[in-house]
């Protein structure tokens, strides 16, 4: 195939800066690398494309294409172990399989110079368990059970090695002898949840936990292992090694407590915060007994960085316009019948400002949710989702990215997805191809029309801008997260996205901030705000979610399993952590419907003398109905007005969606019990509202309530109303005349 695909070092840059570029295609060749900037100029790469114009400050560049292999799969090495004593020899490590058909998978692992002379347990493919050494193999005579803790206990001397497996619930044995026809090998690596191979990547992965790897320099009996691994903390007496997978403020650190300090290495990011053997039931944040939390969870199919070679560099000019780019990769000669994408790749690029404007300045800010974006990074739902055909309501035609995506599982999963082994999915990365983060990528959960949100949505919103003149700077998610309320200080107005879903604690203190100083915020979405996230503490560009306790998911954390490992903070619903988007935003989430949008109806408070700037040229009592996702300006996600949630109870009213149809639902945090009237027809809470309200320090929000509002934007098929509406908000907004909305008064 002669597609092409690729990452960039970063998602956001500034002026001046430099951006290194990744690519790998199957097939060698060349290709032409150029700077894009979107939602302005004349050229598109389809009919119905976003515009964009080609930055020719920065110099075409041709680069030779190649493959980059991706080496996916989770798993722990430790180096050193030739100047142990091993020649007699303990290593025990608690394990819980969760998939124990299909290929083989190591647990353990010990290899030197002599590959023949390995020694490797793990689970056959036919659920067994296998001690192998060299080419010899003892196999276990029943199978393991999935997610059932046993100890796995090898002891090897001159002569022989075995193996005893102890089921940690029942106590029952079996034990696995081979012999060994001369002493121990200087092994030098422990690897664990995998195996290295003769190429340098490491395969045959295990799917599940790990917890307590541990080493001695002797025979340990079962009974022995089981207490020094179950009931004792720290090192045990006479151990040389214990390694310990509980949380650790240096995510791919294993640390080890032994006296020869042979600290590993975790790769692709293993699960750590998980429940192991020692869990109680009665502790669930992870910080308060990390000795019950002393597991991780490995998967075959974890990914956190496809470690490619950058093959070119972009230079940005100094005096760069903050915006929307892309990398525009063209592969020069795509050959007949052999390309999904026509040997096209664009890799989105955000570009800070040079500098803060100046004070009393009409720039608009605008935050794009780069962290949705990565949530949603190679989500496979189209492909492999809980029949999403039901949810959208229509047949599903799958994108090129689908394909690309169904073609290579070793480029990572999102966060909508589950692990091979029915684990979701709680970390992403944007450090690996991602085919479908491309400006004009249709979803199935936009409904009929453009298949345009998320990115493409927002790009909707990038050529309105464009086309009214209005000026306006790029941010981000990670600028807000890493500089907080700072970075949109110099500005009077900051526009959203159209689905701001995923926010970390920084994030949400950014724009409560902002709003609380005086600031004035547009929000121009639905379901924003919804999920608490963490950021890698070392590794830039790797998200992590626990889908804790409730809402619409594609599934379910484990028990006991809420608080993150990034930073120890609970997970979950903003909502669930005391913090409903209603509380400072004035709307938050009420449902979903994937196929249809409708419009809106003002309300008898629209016509308050206070809002009538909201209003100013749109004489009809109804708006909204055309647009280009799902044919109006209210749905896919929508969020309500809620004073029992933490609405302002002054907050206007201006307009609510007119009634949804049998395709929407109300989620799931709103209900207690399930009934048969959850849909919207029988659902008067499952609505969009607009909604002004006022702030501290003259500051406002003004929201949607929707994600499709920004289809009403579009060129061609948008919505005249929402356009001049949206125009309307944004130049009260901007300017600095005092702006006090609440009911009853009039300013």
């Amino acid at each position: 195939m002669t597609d092409v695909v690729g990452y960039l070092d970063r998602w956001t840059a500034q002026p001046g800066g430099r951006v290194a570029v990744h690519l790998s295609s199957a097939a060698p060749g060349a290709a032409t690398v150029t700077l894009i900037r979107l939602g302005r100029g004349a050229l598109r790469d389809e009919p119905d494309g976003i515009v964009f114009e080609t930055v020719d400050a920065v110099p075409a560049q041709a680069v030779a294409l190649r493959p980059q292999p991706v080496d996916a799969g989770s798993y722990a090495q430790v180096d050193g172990l030739a100047d142990l004593p091993l020649a007699d020899a303990s290593l025990a490590v608690l394990v819980q399989p969760w998939l124990v058909s299909g290929e083989e998978q190591v647990i353990v692992a010990l290899q030197g110079a002599d590959a023949r002379r390995s020694l490797r347990v793990a689970i056959d493919g036919d659920g067994h368990v296998a001690l192998r050494v060299g080419e010899a193999q003892a196999t276990s005579p029943h199978p393991v059970f999935a997610r059932r803790w046993s100890l796995w206990l090898l002891h090897w001397c001159a002569g022989s090695v075995e193996l005893d497996i102890v089921d940690v619930r029942t106590s029952r044995r079996n034990t696995l002898v081979l012999p060994l026809p001369t002493a121990p090998p200087a092994w030098r690596t422990l690897t664990l949840a995998g195996m290295a191979l003769q190429d340098g990547t490491v395969g045959a992965h295990f799917d599940g936990r790990l917890e307590r790897p541990m080493l001695w320099p002797s025979a340990v009996s079962s009974d022995a292992a089981l207490d020094a691994l179950l009931r004792q903390r720290g090192l045990p007496d006479g151990a040389l090694a214990c390694w310990d997978f509980a949380p650790h403020e240096q995510q791919s650190l294993l640390p080890d407590h032994g006296p020869y300090g042979l600290h590993g290495r975790l790769v692709q990011g293993p699960k750590r915060a998980v429940r192991g053997a020692r869990w109680s039931g009665s502790v669930f944040d992870w910080r308060q007994a990390p000795e019950q939390y002393a597991a991780a969870h490995f998967h075959r199919d974890d990914l956190t960085d496809a470690q490619w070679q950058p093959d070119v560099w972009i230079e940005l000019p100094p005096d760069l316009r903050s915006g929307a780019y892309a990398v525009r990769i063209q592969r020069d000669e795509v050959g007949d019948n052999n390309s999904l994408t026509g040997g096209l790749c664009r890799l989105p690029l955000f570009v800070r400002p040079a500098t803060a404007p100046s004070p009393g300045n009409a720039v608009v800010a605008v935050v794009f949710p780069t962290f949705t974006y990565l949530a949603y990074a190679n989500d496979r739902c189209a492909l492999f989702g809980h029949n999403p055909e039901v949810l959208a309501d229509q047949a599903i035609t799958l994108e090129p990215a689908d394909v690309l995506l169904s073609q290579h599982p070793q480029w990572g999963l999102s966060l909508y997805d589950t692990h091979r082994d029915g684990a979701g999915v709680s970390t992403t990365s944007r450090w690996r191809p991602i085919p479908g983060f491309q400006p004009d990528q249709r979803a199935w959960q936009a409904g009929e029309g453009s298949g345009r949100w998320n990115y493409p949505g927002d790009l909707l919103l990038v050529e309105w801008l464009e086309r009214e003149g209005i000026a306006w700077h790029a941010f981000t998610d990670d600028d807000l997260h890493a500089h907080g309320s700072a970075v949109l200080a110099p500005y009077r107005t900051v526009l959203t996205g159209n689905h701001p879903e995923y926010a970390t604690t920084a994030l949400l203190d950014a724009y409560r901030g902002f709003v609380a100083g005086g600031g004035r915020m547009v929000y121009l979405g639905g379901n924003g705000f919804y999920w608490k996230v963490a950021c890698h503490p070392q590794h830039d560009g790797v998200l992590e979610l626990r889908r804790a306790e409730d809402g619409n998911r594609s599934w379910a954390e484990e028990p006991g399993e809420y608080y993150h490992a990034f930073d120890g903070g609970y997970g979950g619903l903003w909502r669930r952590n005391g913090v409903a988007p209603q509380s400072w935003l004035g709307v938050g989430y009420s449902g979903q419907g994937f196929r249809r949008s409708v419009g809106y109806e003002r309300t008898a408070e629209s016509d308050l003398p206070q809002v009538a700037f909201v209003f100013d040229g749109v004489p009809a009592r109804s708006f909204g109905t055309q647009g280009v996702i799902g044919g109006g300006c209210a749905g896919v996600e929508v969020d309500r007005q809620d004073v029992a949630l933490g609405s302002d109870p002054l907050g206007i009213r201006l307009a609510s969606s007119m009634p949804f149809d049998a395709t929407y639902f109300v989620a799931n945090e709103e209900l207690l019990v399930s009934r048969p009237t959850i849909s919207g027809p029988f659902s008067p809470g499952l609505r969009a509202d607009v909604v002004l309200q006022s702030a501290a320090g003259g500051g406002a929000v003004f929201c949607t309530g929707s994600i499709a509002w920004v289809g009403g934007l579009a060129a061609v098929g948008g919505d005249p109303h929402v356009q001049r509406i949206t125009r309307n908000v944004l130049t009260r907004f901007l300017d600095p005349a005092p702006l006090e909305v609440e009911r009853g008064e009039a300013h």
